[in-house]
């Protein structure tokens, strides 16, 4: 009974992580021709700049000092604390779920409050993911705003490469 209970936590552990709500906004990438675009994943969105792609910290560090606009460093700042958060929340929240389900007094039975309490700062890690995500793409916006040229295209649909032919 107590693996039982260790394998549904990890499961849930593991779906809460990789889970992000499904909105119509999550189900496209925002594309710009002439600026920055946002390519939204589960685990690591990031930003396509000039035909390059941008999603780990060092990378985006290298984008934010070359684009060098402030409405674009405060997004960054906040994608980056969220991030820094969820993943605190979520290391946090495996740890709480794993005691709990061990159990913390002398007969080794689950704790749910602990249990519950994992599961509830997993979830919560989830959100603030979702919200840096939120934050990338408007980095993506106030770029397009500035060069006066938007698209939002719907994916994966409407993409498509055009190969000239001589």
């Amino acid at each position: 009974m107590r693996y039982f209970g260790l394998l549904i936590i990890l499961i849930c552990s593991f779906c809460n992580t990789k889970a992000q709500p499904h909105t119509p906004e999550t189900d496209q990438f925002y594309y710009s021709a002439k600026g920055v675009s946002f390519v939204p994943a589960i685990k690591k969105p990031g930003l396509i700049y000039e035909g390059q792609l941008f999603n780990d910290k060092r990378g985006l560090d290298y984008l934010m000092a070359k684009l060098n606009k402030p409405e674009c460093y405060l997004q960054y700042f906040e994608y980056r604390s969220n991030k820094t958060w969820a993943t605190v929340l979520n290391i946090l929240g495996t740890a709480t779920s794993v005691v709990g389900l061990i159990g913390t007094n002398d007969n080794r039975n689950v704790n749910w409050f602990l249990l519950g309490g994992g599961i509830l700062l997993n979830g919560s890690a989830v959100v603030l993911n979702s919200v840096a995500a939120q934050h990338l793409k408007a980095i993506a916006l106030l770029m397009d705003q500035q060069y006066k040229h938007t698209g939002m295209i719907s994916s994966p649909q409407n993409l498509s490469i055009n190969i000239p032919i001589k």
